[in-house]
């Protein structure tokens, strides 16, 4: 039987991939705050804490945030996944950090392609329909 010739090697997504699941999660997560927003978990947890915990836009406390509705993939090894709460919004163009958002808040920004002409738009038909009282 012929021998397997040498690996290829990985791509850099599969060679992230393959790291990260042998990391535990507090690893895996200050990794991918790195990576996908440039912050470190200190500056994270200092947002949350200059946010008093709460949503920039609703202002829903974390506690009250339904976690199941938060993202993630589940980790191959079967350990858990650190879910949090809050999700760090940022502008799309320029990757500049704005705040953290609750799950609804958040894919609400996306619904609304993060346009404010949008946004002004659903405001005035929603003020259209308001009933008092």
């Amino acid at each position: 039987m012929a021998q397997p010739g040498p690996r290829a090697p990985l791509c850099s997504a599969c060679y992230q991939r393959a790291r990260r699941a042998r990391q535990g999660p507090e690893i895996a997560r200050r990794a991918n705050l790195w990576s996908k927003y440039r912050i470190t978990v200190e500056q994270y947890d200092s947002m949350r804490t200059s946010q008093d915990y709460r949503c920039a836009i609703c202002g829903v406390h974390e506690s009250e945030v339904d976690i199941s509705r938060v993202g993630g993939r589940p980790r191959k090894d079967g350990r858990a996944l650190e879910k949090m709460p809050l999700a760090v919004d940022h502008d799309h163009r320029t990757g500049e950090v704005r705040g953290l958002l609750c799950p609804g808040c958040n894919a609400g920004l996306g619904n609304f392609a993060e346009d404010p002409s949008r946004l002004w738009s659903a405001v005035a038909y929603l003020e259209r329909f308001r009933t008092t009282g």
